[in-house]
């Protein structure tokens, strides 16, 4: 059980009317004077409750009896085992002509317009001088006796501390130095009123401090460079991408609006751009990946709705065309000689290149080519070389040199992907080349024909008696002279 020892701290005194209405202020205590860190708040009379910067306030309606009334206000700080007591009294205002709070008739028929002023505005960057008169708040009961004014909060004494100060026998609310939007957009003060002996006749004002923006920020982009693809030659209107920039300064403002424009003639020829939106499109279907790969453009975003004296920052745009099928491939010569031992199989006896000037090793590149003359025996074939994209021609059959001994064959090349015409170009014919193969003669021996042969021999022929001849010949001279058997 822990026990504290209350200690009495001081007495407070306040002139109030006889009669209070509910959540009516009776003035504020000083509670630091007593305890510095008082972690517990109560008061011993629950009529009254006590707010932690010391106001004191009526729960319910409350009447004086014998013109005073008394309670306490109990401080704790636990951790330190301290706990002390203020004694307040309250004591019926005495009815004067002059200068009395029993002018309160008069008061409670005040407007408000003076004590509830609207927001002020203070511009941001203010160059002063300073300190720099904002506002002025008075109280109507200024009318009957003295008031003195205060102020606490953000700016006064909440960070940022000492931005702004309260006169307090007038009222004038002054800034004493510039204030940065993008910071501090808004600052809400508590204002008191009251007299010299500590009454308030005036509920707390919350008062708004607006900080008017400038145009001090310039757009950012989300990014300082950007890169976009778009197939080459597609047609004007194309999408390639978008472009955003953003503005610290007050939204929905002109010091937000934000244009976007494409600096540079030459860039705006080939490209536009939205204006409110950055979406950036093709202008021209004349953008060829073969004469010039990629685009470097530059993005200008100003506020001031593009007013030229807006604020602006840039952004630079890579826009790389992607290959399409729009060349065809070409041999680099029309025509070839080559030559192949004659019965030679699966043998190479060519490779043929070709140009392509679509992007490299891929689908719109890569060569296939085809034998479409001269192989009606199914003799040769060609194939591709995945490395080096060359047309191999080989015989897979052998060759007879008795037979003929010259083969003329024709060839074409096409492309793994399909040819995409441009926009802009005429119908291209098929590539292709003629090769003569001549086929080399080899010595080979003679051979039967044909390779079966049949004779009928009658029983009981006698020895050495002729039954038939089988004769091989030479494939080179096709007679049977100087063969032995």
């Amino acid at each position: 059980v822990l026990s504290l020892c209350s200690e009495g701290c001081k007495k407070v005194i306040f002139h109030v009317p006889s009669e209070l209405e509910a959540d009516t202020l009776v003035g504020r205590v000083d509670l630091k004077e007593c305890l510095q860190s008082a972690e517990f708040i109560s008061s011993s009379d629950g009529n009254f409750k006590i707010l932690e910067d010391g106001s004191v306030y009526t729960t319910s309606a409350v009447s004086l009896s014998a013109q005073k009334k008394t309670f306490s206000i109990l401080l704790k700080d636990i951790q330190e085992h301290v706990q002390k007591k203020i004694h307040v009294s309250l004591v019926e205002e005495e009815k004067k002509t002059q200068k009395t709070r029993h002018a309160r008739d008069t008061v409670l028929k005040r407007t408000k317009r003076r004590w509830g002023p609207i927001p002020s505005v203070v511009m941001e960057n203010s160059i002063g001088p300073f300190p720099q008169q904002i506002q002025q708040i008075q109280s109507d009961t200024a009318q009957n006796y003295t008031i003195y004014y205060s102020a606490s909060g953000p700016g006064i004494d909440q960070d940022p501390k000492g931005l702004f100060y309260i006169e307090r026998e007038t009222g004038n609310i002054f800034a004493t130095r510039a204030v940065d939007r993008e910071q501090y957009p808004s600052f809400q003060i508590i204002c008191f009123a009251t007299t010299a002996d500590g009454y308030s006749p005036e509920v707390p004002l919350v008062h708004t401090i607006k900080i008017e923006d400038d145009n001090d920020n310039a757009p950012e982009f989300s990014q300082s460079s950007y890169k976009f693809f778009v197939l080459e030659n597609c047609k004007s209107g194309e999408r390639v991408g978008q472009v955003i920039a953003e503005d610290k300064d007050e939204p929905h403002t002109l010091h937000t609006k934000l244009k976007y424009s494409i600096l540079g003639s030459a860039a705006r020829q080939l490209f536009n751009i939205h204006p409110d939106t950055g979406v950036i499109t093709v202008a021209t279907p004349h953008l060829d990946r073969e004469n010039k790969p990629d685009y470097l453009i530059q993005i200008e975003a100003r506020d001031l709705n593009g007013h030229r004296f807006g604020l602006c920052s840039t952004a630079e745009v890579m826009v790389a065309l992607r290959d399409v099928n729009d060349n065809a491939p070409y041999f680099k010569q029309t025509q070839y000689e080559t030559q192949v031992e004659e019965n030679r199989e699966h043998v190479e006896i060519l490779r043929v290149s070709v140009v392509d000037l679509d992007e490299p090793d891929s689908p719109g590149s890569r060569a296939v080519y085809e034998i479409i003359r001269g192989n009606d025996d199914q003799s040769f074939e060609i194939t591709t070389d995945k490395n080096t994209n060359e047309g191999i021609l080989c015989v897979v059959k052998g060759l007879d040199y008795e037979s003929g001994k010259q083969r003329i064959l024709v060839i074409t090349v096409n492309n793994e992907a399909p040819y995409s015409l441009a926009p802009h170009s005429q119908q291209v014919s098929q590539s292709t080349a003629s090769v003569k193969v001549n086929v080399m003669d080899v010595d080979e021996g003679p051979v039967f024909r044909p390779c079966f042969f049949r004779m009928d021999v009658k029983e009981c022929e006698e020895i050495g008696a002729i039954i038939g001849r089988y004769l091989a010949e030479d494939p080179e001279t096709g007679n049977s002279e100087g063969i032995w058997y």
